[in-house]
């Protein structure tokens, strides 16, 4: 009798795999709106040491990610799902899934930790100077820098005689922060909190508000809203606000063809930095408050024509993260997104 080779080294294989010990751990951002690939992943995983899983094993496992996947993005968007397995010699698999949620103060305390310095490169913004630069006496043009980081604007904005606040939620960044200005004695006040908690500490007649790389980690429209309400409330009149947000590009991610795909994009940008906004949410925030929206430019051309000579890019990740290719693995000019600077003047 003939041997078919190919059906019996497969026979000999499961054989072989069912008298290895397997165990592991997968350890993975939580998007919800992925679950089809953690199946997959799983799936393929359990299938390559000879667990190949039934329909009905399937099932359960999709319906367990899907619970756990939800409560871990609920919790946080610093937040894992953490996937453990151990495959014993036979053919039983046991599988344990667990959400891991980390706050965004912790998650940047843990850059401290673990990232050489300048975190944020060291030159200002371009978009942020080119505005200060219109200011004439900056002694009288003071300065809300939200989320001011280690202070990379906030520092060139005090060295310039700009008066500044700046509100810092991570308290590493702050403490950063306030040692610079007391070395280089900077007029800098180092606000050490979340800028949602309260206004009473913030001043009336600030000529410029500043959120750079800050609405990239917003979760939702109303924190959008909550800043434009508080640039109303502490902008002096002509004063500006600029911060810089993802959008779509025109036509992109707004058709109801794709939007399952701009769902799972959404929540996956916020686990990478990537907060993304539509120019129709952003309108709806800004709407009934006097400001007046002035320019809408590409942070990445922005910044690239107008920083100083050997200055682009700030940092060795910012040209892909501005033009949103930490979110789509794509040459720049085929992702959907991209960051954008919004200026804005207060009316009345």
């Amino acid at each position: 009798m003939s041997i078919d080779t190919a059906y019996m080294r497969d026979a000999m294989t499961r054989r072989l795999l069912r008298r290895g010990a397997s165990t592991g751990q997968i350890t993975l951002p939580a998007v919800p709106g992925m679950l089809d690939q953690y199946v997959s992943m799983c799936n393929n995983i359990f299938a390559a040491l000879g667990r190949k899983f039934s329909r009905d094993e399937l099932d359960h496992l999709r319906s367990l990610l899907a619970k756990e996947l939800a409560n871990a993005f609920a919790g946080s968007n610093r937040s894992n799902i953490v996937i453990s397995y151990d495959a014993p010699i036979g053919t039983t698999l046991n599988y344990f899934i667990q959400p891991q949620a980390m706050s965004l103060a912790d998650t940047y305390d843990n850059w401290v930790a673990t990232r050489k310095p300048p975190l944020f490169g060291t030159n200002p913004d371009a978009r942020v100077m080119a505005l200060a630069n219109e200011i004439a006496d900056p002694a009288a043009g003071r300065v809300l820098d939200i989320g001011a980081g280690t202070g990379r604007n906030a520092l060139a904005l005090a060295r310039r005689g700009h008066p500044v606040d700046a509100v810092e939620l991570t308290s590493k960044f702050a403490d950063i922060l306030r040692a610079e200005a007391y070395k280089h004695l900077f007029n800098i006040r180092v606000i050490d909190r979340d800028v949602f908690e309260t206004m009473d500490d913030l001043r009336k007649d600030y000529q410029l508000v500043i959120l750079s790389e800050v609405v990239s980690d917003f979760r939702n429209a109303m924190q959008l809203r909550a800043i434009f309400e508080l640039a109303s409330e502490c902008l002096a009149p002509g004063g500006h606000l600029v911060f810089n947000t993802f959008v779509p590009r025109p036509g992109l991610l707004s058709d109801d063809a794709v939007r399952e795909l701009a769902d799972a994009a959404r929540e996956f940008g916020q686990q990478v930095y990537t907060s993304i906004f539509t120019g129709e949410e952003i309108d709806t925030a800004s709407a009934g408050l006097p400001l007046r929206l002035l320019t809408n430019d590409s942070v990445f051309e922005y910044e690239q024509a107008n920083l100083p000579a050997g200055c682009w890019p700030p940092t060795g990740w910012y040209a892909d993260w501005v033009s949103g290719l930490d979110l789509f693995d794509v040459p720049r000019e085929q992702s959907p997104v991209e960051m954008r600077w919004l200026v804005y003047q207060k009316t009345g």
